[in-house]
Formats: C-alpha cells, sequence, structure tokens
C-alpha cells in the first residue's frame, strides 16, 4: 500500500505523489476565500528553525530557505530572515548563504548574541509575525505579545505551508 499523508488545508488523505499538486490547488482556494491569516504583510523567519526542519542528518538546509523565501513571497508577504551567526559553519551550502546574506536577503544575528532574540526584536520593530515551529518559552515573560504572532508551519516539497 503506497504512503498517504494529510493535506494541512483540508485533512483529506492522498498518496504522497497526489499530495503537492493537491496542496497547490487548496492553496490557491483557501488564499481566494480570505487571503493570507491576520492583516500583518511582514513575518520574521526564523531562519535557523526552517533550515533545520527535516533536514537529514541533523544538517541544516540552504534549500529550505530558499523555498521559505518564495512560498512567503507568493502568498503576497514580505519576510525578513534571521541566521544565527554560526549557521553559515553548519549549513549544506555556505556560499550560497553568504551570497544570500551579501545581498541581504538574509540577515546575520550578530556574533555572540541569540538569534531568537533578534528575530523577536525584528518582529516587534516591524510590527511583524513570527514563522517559526520554535515556541520561545524563554522570552514569554519579557514579551507577552509574543504567542499571538507566532505562525507555525509546515515545509512540503512545493513549500512553506502557514497554519
Amino acid at each position: 500500500m503506497p504512503k498517504r499523508a494529510r493535506c494541512p488545508h483540508c485533512d483529506r488523505l492522498f498518496t504522497r505523489d497526489r499530495l503537492d499538486d493537491h496542496i497547490r490547488k487548496c492553496r490557491a482556494r483557501t488564499t481566494n476565500r480570505g487571503g493570507v491569516r491576520g492583516t500583518r504583510k511582514v513575518v520574521v523567519v526564523d531562519g535557523n528553525n526552517v533550515a533545520h526542519h527535516l533536514s537529514p542528518n541533523g544538517v541544516p538546509r540552504v534549500a529550505n530557505l530558499v523555498l521559505a523565501q518564495s512560498s512567503l513571497l507568493k502568498a503576497g508577504l514580505r519576510s525578513i530572515v534571521v541566521v544565527s551567526a554560526a549557521l553559515k559553519h553548519k549549513i549544506d551550502n555556505p556560499e550560497v548563504l553568504q551570497e544570500m546574506i551579501a545581498k541581504r536577503e538574509v540577515i546575520e544575528a550578530p556574533r555572540g548574541t541569540d538569534d531568537d532574540i533578534t528575530v523577536i526584536k525584528l518582529a516587534q520593530s516591524n510590527n511583524a509575525d513570527i514563522v517559526s515551529n520554535d515556541r520561545f518559552l524563554g522570552f514569554l515573560n519579557r514579551f507577552p505579545w509574543l504567542q499571538s504572532r507566532l505562525i507555525k508551519y509546515r515545509m512540503t516539497p512545493s513549500g512553506l505551508i502557514l497554519r
């Protein structure tokens, strides 16, 4: 029996070879019904979290960052991607990440600082939501608004899906 997976939009089961096509159609229907969740048009992306998502052997992938940016752009959102200074030493393709940083497509958190605090402060100053599967538990007392602005995601071969 072929493996099956659920659509994150309508929760229907599909074989994996049909799932991506269905997700695209389902996403289009969802967007036509009301657009992107909330009213904010700017999102701050926790780049380390996205790069590590479903990465084999724990090696972060730059392809996840590129896919996330293109998906958010298609959804009509402006994304600010933040990565830690240490990520460029661990990622599978450091040259591409360096190029993205040089083009200002990705912001590198200052060395020696927590990239999560950079993500939070950028979201606060830009009145933006945060795209991450991290719960930021250590920061909830300092930033009570944080919980309401977190957007979870799911990564598929066709792109990033916001929940």
